[in-house]
């Protein structure tokens, strides 16, 4: 299990090698890794915040902060669960003003 960690300023992040499975990455903030100098818009395969190279669905990997990633899900920064709320308090400020 990997789980609520810090993960950055490295060449990668957190990496599933081929055979892995059965394995937990959760609730981590991955950034930074790879160093800046590395396009976030096409990682590398060297060079990324989370690469799962295992069999799809041989592991579960959820609720992550990252944002660069190969074959696994890469959400927009900002803490967990943040945007949710922040969307619904824009619209209660809106509702608020008319």
């Amino acid at each position: 299990m990997i789980e609520d960690n810090t993960v950055t300023g490295n060449a990668n992040g957190i990496i599933l090698l081929p055979g892995v499975e059965g394995n937990v990455v959760r609730h981590n903030t991955v950034l930074g890794n790879p160093p800046v100098q590395f396009s976030v818009t096409f990682p590398q395969p060297d060079a990324v915040d989370i690469r799962n190279a295992a069999t799809p669905g041989a592991n579960t990997i959820d609720d992550n902060v990252c944002l660069t990633a190969i074959n696994a899900d890469c959400p927009a920064i900002g803490r967990r669960g943040e945007g949710e709320k922040d969307d619904r308090d824009r619209r209660d400020d809106k509702d608020r003003k008319r």
